[in-house]
């Protein structure tokens, strides 16, 4: 049902991936979807969802916008066939792509064409006419790469090594040591952090250690609880506990030793 695909190269600073959710799901399943420290714009190509955190029912054929979140998003499906497809920016990403101040859209989920008019109602139309992914990927590549030679909002580096700092380090650095890194004054760097990817350095680091968590907790049991819990930087298994929770909706043993096959980014609940 649900699936991963990379951009093109010229699109790879930009994007981290493009997702595509489709299927037949039993009336009434729920998908809890926890933050990944990105930001989306989703394209209805079929039926969709609703989303039960904001009250937003997603309309066939349309195409939204989801802002930096910070919990999960609770989803509902009242349809018998569904079909997204979704562009998530990088941290900076869309910023770098389009110049949106994130920090003023946290949590915020709304019409594409509240926000913005690159994509408008002929771009969806062109989305749906295509037969299958691969040209999907294709429209929306040449369309952002072309977009992407007349617009290119400038990043200041410092911050996109401050985000690659916080990911390589699994979201377990200190924010002393960060801030020794960049070497920029606290106030400064926060507010730039702030607009470019929607978070606090801090915030974004805690999405970033929940994620290793939850790929530690793929391969561990029950058992092995609080020794997976110290291992992505938690006190002890109640600290681990209340993450895991506040942030998927779900506790820790829901991820222990989950198949290979089921993609974490999405946890379905019939």
């Amino acid at each position: 049902m649900y699936k991963e695909y990379s951009p093109c190269n010229i699109l790879s600073p930009y994007i981290d991936k493009y997702w595509e959710y489709k299927g037949q799901p039993k009336y009434g399943t729920r998908i809890s979807i926890p933050p990944y420290g990105c930001t989306d714009f989703v394209f209805t190509l079929g039926k969709a969802v609703n989303d039960v955190n904001n009250n937003l029912e997603m309309q066939p054929y349309r195409s939204y916008f989801v802002g930096p979140m910070n919990t999960h998003t609770e989803l509902v499906a009242f349809a018998d066939n569904v079909h997204v497809f979704g562009i998530r920016f990088l941290p900076c990403g869309l910023y770098h792509l389009m110049g949106l101040p994130l920090d003023e859209l946290v949590n915020h989920k709304c019409k594409a064409s509240d926000l913005t008019n690159v994509f408008d109602e002929s771009f969806i139309e062109r989305l749906c006419n295509q037969h299958d992914t691969e040209d999907l990927i294709g429209v929306i590549d040449e369309f952002l790469i072309r977009y992407l030679s007349k617009h290119d909002s400038k990043i200041d580096r410092k911050i996109l090594f401050a985000v690659d700092k916080i990911n390589l380090d699994k979201g377990m650095l200190s924010m002393r040591s960060l801030m020794a890194d960049v070497c920029l004054c606290q106030r400064h760097f926060e507010r730039k952090f702030k607009i470019y990817t929607g978070y606090s350095p801090k915030e974004y680091s805690r999405i970033v250690k929940f994620w290793n968590a939850i790929d530690l907790l793929r391969n561990t049991s029950y058992d092995n609880l609080l020794s997976t819990a110290v291992l992505a930087g938690y006190y002890d298994v109640p600290h681990l506990s209340r993450e895991v929770k506040r942030l998927s909706g779900n506790t820790p043993s829901s991820f222990l030793m989950l198949p290979s096959k089921i993609d974490t980014r999405i946890y379905l609940e019939s």
